[in-house]
């Protein structure tokens, strides 16, 4: 598509932005924005010196037509990051040994919350402004009494912890990677999210602990 040469906001104020700061308010990576605006499906104009310059309006954005596409996506992730696990899972190294040694009913139910923190992980990034920071307590708290009742230690609780970290934010720079070129704020950005959540559910697995060895010992 030709660019646009009107250098104006239309007339409902919408201006126009350049690459990066479309790029962030769409929340697409600037070779989709760039693609979008090729197609016709975005208007752009580029300036006397070459730049290119987006205007972003709900009537002209392809993202209420590819909101079913990103859904998908989303879905994608999850189940990336679950076969990640799973095939990890299957050879025994530092971070799985102590998982493989549970008990097998231990192990279901350690799988089944690291589908839970999947999950959790994948709506942080989904909705990055909603407070989730009471669900990832609770699933801490969840994990200090699976590992307390099966015998697991602390270094080893974290270890795993350290194991799902590891295979999420893998799957999260492949999917990053799969939409485009993703800019280095926004990987950045989801990055800094799954680490606060696992963090977070980290810290309340430790604080959990501690309370039921307290307790125990009185």
């Amino acid at each position: 598509m030709k660019d646009s040469q009107n250098p104006h906001s239309d007339a409902d104020g919408n201006p126009w932005l350049s690459l990066r700061e479309a790029s962030r308010q769409m929340g697409v990576s600037p070779a989709t924005l760039r693609s979008w605006a090729d197609g016709g499906r975005v208007p752009s104009y580029r300036t006397p010196g070459g730049h290119r310059r987006f205007r972003i309006s709900p009537a002209n954005s392809p993202l209420q037509e590819a909101g079913a596409v990103t859904e998908i996506r989303w879905r994608l992730l999850e189940h990336s990051a679950l076969g990640r696990v799973r095939v990890a899972l299957e050879t025994e190294t530092s971070q799985t040994s102590a998982l493989m040694a549970m008990p097998p009913r231990a192990r279901v139910e350690h799988r089944q919350l690291g589908r839970e923190l999947i999950q959790l992980l994948v709506t942080a990034l989904q909705q990055k402004d909603v407070e989730l920071g009471a669900r990832a307590d609770a699933l801490g708290k969840t994990y200090a009494t699976l590992h307390r009742r099966s015998g697991m230690e602390r270094r080893a609780a974290l270890t795993a912890l350290g194991f799902f970290r590891n295979a999420f934010v893998a799957s999260v720079i492949e999917f990053a990677f799969g939409l485009g070129e993703p800019s280095p704020d926004q990987l950045i950005s989801w990055l800094a999210r799954v680490n606060e959540i696992i963090d977070r559910v980290c810290v309340s697995m430790l604080e959990s602990l501690q309370e039921q060895s307290s307790l125990h010992a009185k």
